[in-house]
C-alpha cells in the first residue's frame, strides 16, 4: 500500500511543505552541494579553463539551476494544490521528487538534444558561440588585411588589464563590457532552451499523474519514509545531490566552447605598424 492509497498517510499530517522552515533550510544545503560540485568539476578538468572563463560558464549554470529549482517548487505547489485529479494527490515532497527525477533522466537530454541542434545555427546566422566570450573585443582590419596579402603572423595573447587587438589599444572596461554583453547573450537562450523543454515535460506529467504519483509515492514507501520531515530530506537534499551533480556534468559539457582557447586577434601583418 502506498503513500497515495493510505488513507492514514494521505491526511495530510505526514505531507511536507517545500516553502516552509525545513524545506527552505535544506534548499541551501543542497545549494552549498551544488556549488562544491561546480567547482570540483573545473578543479578536475584538463586542460582547465581560465578562471573567468570558467565563472562564466558556471554562472549561466547557477541561474539556470536557481530558475529550475523555482520552477519545480512552483509546480509541485501548483500540482499539489490546484491541478490534481486525485484529492490524495497533495504531497509536495511526492511532486517535486518527480520534477527533480524528470530532470535527471529526461530534461537534462532534451536540454542537450536542443543545444546540440541550436549551436551550429546561433554561430551561422547570429555569430554566437555558446562558450566563448571574446566575441564582442572589436577588431580593425589593417589595409593588408582589405588586400588580402600573404605572410601574416598570429597573435595569440591572454586577457591582461588593457588588450591590443590588431594594434588597436583596447582599455579593460571595453573589452570587460563585450563580455557581459556576450554572457547576458547565451544566457538568455539557455533559459529559453530550459523553458521550451520543461513546459511539455511538465504537460506530460500532468497526463500521466494518476501512475507517476503513485509511483513515487511508492518510493517513500520502499524508503520507509513517512514523516515530512525525512522526506523532504530525501526528496530536496538526498536525491538532488546525486541528480544535481550528474546535470552539472552533463550541463558544464553543453555551455562551454569545445576548443580550448582562440586567437585575440586576427592575423595582422607587422609591417603595418
Amino acid at each position: 500500500m502506498t503513500l497515495a492509497d493510505n488513507p492514514q498517510l494521505s491526511d495530510g499530517s505526514h505531507d511536507c511543505q517545500l516553502l516552509g522552515p525545513l524545506g527552505v533550510a535544506v534548499q541551501v544545503a543542497i545549494t552549498a552541494v551544488c556549488a562544491a560540485a561546480m567547482l570540483a568539476v573545473w578543479l578536475a578538468e584538463s586542460p582547465r579553463r581560465p578562471f573567468i572563463t570558467w565563472a562564466l560558464d558556471v554562472s549561466k549554470q547557477v541561474v539556470g539551476a536557481a530558475y529550475g529549482k523555482c520552477y519545480n517548487i512552483l509546480q509541485a505547489e501548483i500540482f499539489a494544490r490546484a491541478l490534481q485529479v486525485n484529492a490524495a494527490h497533495k504531497d509536495q515532497c511526492v511532486w517535486y521528487l518527480m520534477g527533480i527525477a524528470t530532470d535527471c533522466l529526461v530534461t537534462t537530454f532534451l536540454c542537450w538534444g536542443a543545444n546540440v541542434l541550436m549551436r551550429p545555427i546561433l554561430a551561422t546566422r547570429f555569430g554566437i558561440d555558446i562558450g566563448e566570450y571574446d566575441g564582442e573585443v572589436p577588431v580593425i582590419p589593417t589595409p593588408s588585411l582589405r588586400r588580402g596579402s600573404s605572410g601574416l603572423s598570429l597573435q595569440i595573447a591572454p586577457p591582461s588589464r588593457s588588450q591590443s587587438c590588431c594594434y588597436v589599444k583596447l582599455e579593460e572596461p571595453q573589452w570587460f563590457g563585450g563580455r557581459i554583453r556576450t554572457w547576458l547573450q547565451q544566457l538568455g537562450i539557455w533559459l529559453l532552451i530550459i523553458t521550451a523543454v520543461r513546459l511539455p515535460v511538465s504537460l506530460s506529467l500532468f497526463l500521466l499523474q494518476d501512475f507517476l504519483y503513485s509511483f513515487y509515492a511508492s518510493v517513500f514507501d520502499l524508503l520507509n519514509l513517512h514523516t515530512a520531515t525525512a522526506k523532504t530530506i530525501f526528496a530536496v537534499l538526498l536525491f538532488p545531490a546525486v541528480g544535481d551533480t550528474l546535470q552539472i556534468m552533463i550541463q558544464d559539457r553543453l555551455k562551454r566552447n569545445p576548443t580550448n582557447y582562440r586567437p585575440t586577434c586576427l592575423p595582422t601583418d607587422p609591417h603595418t605598424r
